[in-house]
Formats: structure tokens, sequence, C-alpha cells
């Protein structure tokens, strides 16, 4: 086809040797002297005169758009190739938008496009951003049957891949029947780009075993910036800032990917000033680049750093308020936490699930559950769901000692197993210190009769704490006889612990011995068991179980007193 296309244009040149006068004009100067003469001679409306002349005005090295659009323009009816040749000089202009202008301007006029027609057209919507607009192109290459043509799809490729929509090309590159080199350098790049090491090298490996052979771009590509980008970013990553300070000062471009790659690996390994002096040091930075320095100086515990730092960021998103919110809240420091919180919302950026679960935290260590309610609300009305948010929800409603409020968002979140027990916990914990006895035992027996999950040896304990802390020393006794699991030592220690609390010395012998017998070595069991006796002041009977922890060779752990607090 291209040597039938290559014959013609030499045979019509042959019939019409003006032509070879256009093609060998050596400035537009020239060719508007000729352009001249020919209309003089009658040629004015030559179609093949016409075409040559705007080829040569829109995108020869000596092009002049200008001149080409005012000859276009006087054109009755300009056909397919004149509308492309237009289109492409467009397309690579300083103003690519005349090129998609000029494309719906020819849709309107009845002309349909060809595949000569969209790898222009695809690129000035990639060069003007347009992603609607490349979107719309997009599905008229489908429509019209273009799209298994490999260039056509390429200029797609390339377009994606300047709009960022990583998954789109992997997609469309699936679908090319036959790619080309083109379509594998888009591909790999892709990959580089964001640090995918191991699949740039993949893709490199299967272009090759498929028979396409790489080219000047596809070796740049393979250790390019991009890849040396990758390298950089997970020789840091991996603690290896010996290595990548050396690939760092190998690097000919120094992107705000690499500089923020060793950023992030000093800030990883504890060099909080070094990681400092190098993010000063960036000659441009990006808010990724600001969000690693805030979240070196947060991990240090360099609050009053990360706090100037935060301001001066000048566009701040959604990751930088969780690290300064998250940051104060993990430092204790809560009212500058929900101080931030609440400047977050002011600013407009509305908060995630690491947000809410943050936020919800520090309503329960500081009370704060007039701010806790507002969050509620807030999940409730944008369906915020999840188990972390749930969770969390539930923890603080029992720190702010809301048991209703707790007891309503435990009926609303149990319905995974996961997050039930997670829920069971928290709940359950606060159960033993708030003496809620019947409602303890309602929320045990619902977790499998209720919601079918089985619990855990820690939820037996948990039970049996809340029995025991309750003077129900009898029932948690035949509670633990009962359990169709074999009670653990956290079991048995809970119901021991009670015979302190309550002064039950005949109980907590026989538990005791129970617990003894299941771990000897253990000097918790012998301090709690001694500390029973001793306010019975039966010296007798400290004295033996001291001369037992001998014979077995256990000592006192270190900081334990004469009496151990259960559980």
């Amino acid at each position: 086809m291209a040597m039938r296309s290559a014959i013609i244009t030499k045979l019509l040149k042959l019939n019409r040797p003006h032509l070879f006068l256009i093609e060998n004009c050596s400035d537009i100067k020239e060719l508007k002297q000729f352009h001249c003469q020919f209309i003089t001679n009658g040629l004015s409306n030559d179609t093949i005169f016409l075409s040559t002349i705007l080829s040569f005005s829109a995108i020869s090295p000596a092009r002049d758009l200008a001149y080409a659009r005012l000859v276009f323009s006087q054109i009755d009816s300009p056909n397919l190739f004149m509308f492309n040749t237009m289109i492409r000089g467009y397309a690579w202009s300083s103003t690519p938008e005349k090129a998609t202008s000029l494309y719906i301007h020819m849709l309107h006029s009845g002309l349909f496009p060809n595949k000569y027609t969209f790898p222009f057209v695809i690129k000035a919507s990639s060069s003007i951003t347009d992603l609607a607009s490349g979107r719309t192109i997009h599905g008229s290459v489908m429509k019209f049957g273009y799209g298994s043509d490999v260039h056509v799809s390429n200029s797609l490729l390339h377009m994606y891949a300047n709009f960022g929509f990583s998954e789109v090309i992997i997609k469309l590159f699936e679908e090319i029947p036959e790619p080309d080199v083109v379509s594998w350098n888009v591909v790999i790049d892709n990959f580089a780009q964001c640090g995918h090491l191991d699949e740039v090298l993949i893709a490199f490996s299967e272009m090759c075993y498929s028979g396409v052979e790489p080219n000047s771009v596809t070796n740049d590509l393979h250790i390019s910036i991009n890849l040396g980008n990758g390298l950089l970013d997970m020789y840091a990553k991996f603690g290896d800032l010996d290595s990548a300070e050396k690939l760092f000062n190998r690097m000919l471009v120094k992107t705000v990917f690499s500089w923020t790659s060793m950023v992030d690996g000093l800030v990883r390994t504890g060099n909080v000033e070094n990681a400092r002096l190098m993010f000063n040091q960036m000659p441009d930075k990006d808010t990724t680049s600001w969000n690693v320095m805030l979240n070196g100086f947060i991990m240090a515990g360099d609050m009053n750093s990360a706090d100037q730092h935060f301001k001066m960021i000048p566009e701040r998103d959604l990751v930088s308020w969780n690290s300064i919110i998250v940051g104060y809240a993990q430092h204790k420091q809560f009212v500058k936490s929900l101080d931030f919180f609440r400047e977050m919302r002011v600013s407009g950026v509305n908060p995630d699930r690491v947000t809410l679960v943050s936020m919800l935290s520090v309503c329960g260590f500081t009370g704060a559950m007039d701010h806790g309610e507002v969050i509620h609300s807030y999940m409730e009305k944008n369906n915020v769901k999840g188990e972390e948010v749930e969770v969390a929800l539930l923890d603080m409603y029992c720190k702010c000692g809301a048991p209703e409020k707790a007891l309503s968002v435990f009926h609303g979140v149990f319905n995974k197993s996961c997050v039930g027990l997670d829920c069971y916990d928290c709940w359950i914990g606060h159960e033993c210190y708030g003496g809620l006895v019947e409602e303890g035992r309602w929320f045990f027996n619902a977790i499998n009769q209720v919601y079918g999950i089985e619990p855990r040896s820690e939820h037996y304990g948990s039970m049996v704490d809340i029995l025991g802390r309750a003077g129900l020393l009898k029932e948690a006794e035949i509670f633990i006889q009962n359990m169709p699991i074999k009670p653990d030592a956290g079991v048995w220690g809970a119901l021991l612990g009670a015979c302190k609390i309550h002064d039950e010395i005949y109980m907590g012998e026989k538990v005791a011995k129970i617990l003894t017998e299941m771990d000897p070595h253990h000097s918790g069991r012998y301090v709690l068991l001694s500390n029973i006796y001793a306010m019975e002041k039966r010296w007798h009977d400290v004295e033996r179980v001291r001369e037992a922890m001998k014979a077995h060779g256990v000592r006192k752990t270190a900081g334990f007193s004469l009496i151990e607090t259960a559980r």
C-alpha cells in the first residue's frame, strides 16, 4: 500500500511539475511567490496543488500556520486530506486547541475521520490536558472502527499516560492486537513513572520475548531517570542509604521524586536533621515532599518543628492534615489535635477514616463526647463504614461513660466476626469496671446465639472477670467448668484475682493449685495466693507458698509488689 501511494505521488509530480517547485521552496516567502504565479495561471482551484501548498505551509520545517489557515479558509469544500493536514499542523503548534476545533468543524461538514486524523487530534487533546475531549475522541475511535489500529492506539496510550491513568494504559495495551515498540515503550515508561521496578523488568522481557526489537527509546527507558528513581526509592525504603546516595549522586537529572526518595530514606532511618538539610536543598518541592518531611518531624517527636513546617506547606492535602492531627494525638497533645481538626474542616477538606479514627480516640481520651457525637453524626450523614471507625466509635462512647450510646453502636456494627469481636473486647473491658453484670452476660451469650460467632478464650476470661468482680464467684467457677474449650491460665487467673478481691481463701487455694500445675514457673500466681493468705494473717501459709516458689526455682518478677492486681 505504501509503495502504491509513492508511485501515484511520483506520477502526479511528473504530470504537474509545479509540485516539485513547491516542495523545494526554501522558505515561506518563496512559496508565496510561486503561489501567486500559479493563481495567475489558473491553478487556484486545483485540489492537488492546494493540498501541496497546505502541506508546506502547515507541517514543513518552514511552516506558517497563519498562511495555511488563510489558504484553507478560501477552499470551498476542503477534503479529508486537507483537514488532516491542518489538524496535524495545529496539533504540533502552540495552539493545539485549534486542532480539536477544526476536528469538530470537519465532522459538521459531513466528513468522517480516518486513521490519519485520530493520532493528531488525540495529541491535541493531550497537549491541552482536556480529558473530556480525549475521552470523546476515544469513543469516536471505537465508533469508526479504528480501535485495533496500532498507531491510533499508541496515540491513546500517550494521552492517558499524560493524564496519569495507569490502569487505563494497561487495559488499552492489552486490547492492541499486535503492539509495536512504541506501545511497549509507553507501558514500560508508565511502570517506571510509578516506581514499579519489577513490572518494568517483566515488561521489557515480555517485549523481547514477543519478537519486538527494543529501540533507542526503550533502552533509554530501561536505564532512565524513572528507572533510576525506582531503584533509588527501593534503596531508600529498605534503609540502604549508602546505595541510595551513590545512585542519587550519579543521576544526571534529579526529579522531585528523586529528592523526595532521599528525604524519605533519611526520615525512615531516623536521620531527621540530615533529612531537613536535604529537603532545604531541593530546587523544587511538591506536596508529597512536604508531607514526607512533616512525618519526619512527627516521628522524631519534634512537634514544634512539625507545627511550623505544616504552616509552610503551600498546598496541603488530606495526607498533610492527617499527619499533623494523628501526630498530635500520638504525642498525647489532644487539644492541639482537636484544634487542627477544626481548622481542617473550616478549610473545606473532608476527613477520611484515618482522620475519624484518630479524632474519636482523642474524644475518648479527653471525654469530649460532644465532639465525638458530631463526628458520629458526620459518619451517619456520609455513610462512613468500616471496622476501624466503628470500633473507634464504640470505644469513644465507652470511655466517655455513655453505655446506652455504646450499646446502640454495638448493635449497629456487630455484623462481621472480626468487627464484632473487636467491639466485644472493647465493650467487655468497660463492663468489668462498670459492674454491669446483666449487660455483660447478655453480650457474651449474644456472640454465639445471636451472631453465630465462636467466642475466644479471652472473651471467656472477660466474662469470668465480670462475674468475679461482682462477687459471683461460684457462678464464675461453674461457668469455667462448662466451657466448651479448655480454660487457659488467663481464664483461671481472672477467677484467682476475684478471689483476692473478695477474700475467698478456699476457692483461691483451689484455683492457685490449678494455675501452678499449669505453669509452675509463673511468679505472679504464687504472689497473688501469698497476698490472699497475708490478708487473713495466715503467715504460715505465706511462708509455705514462698518455699514452694524456691522449690520450683521461681523468683518474684522485678516490679511486682506484694500485691499483683488481676487482669
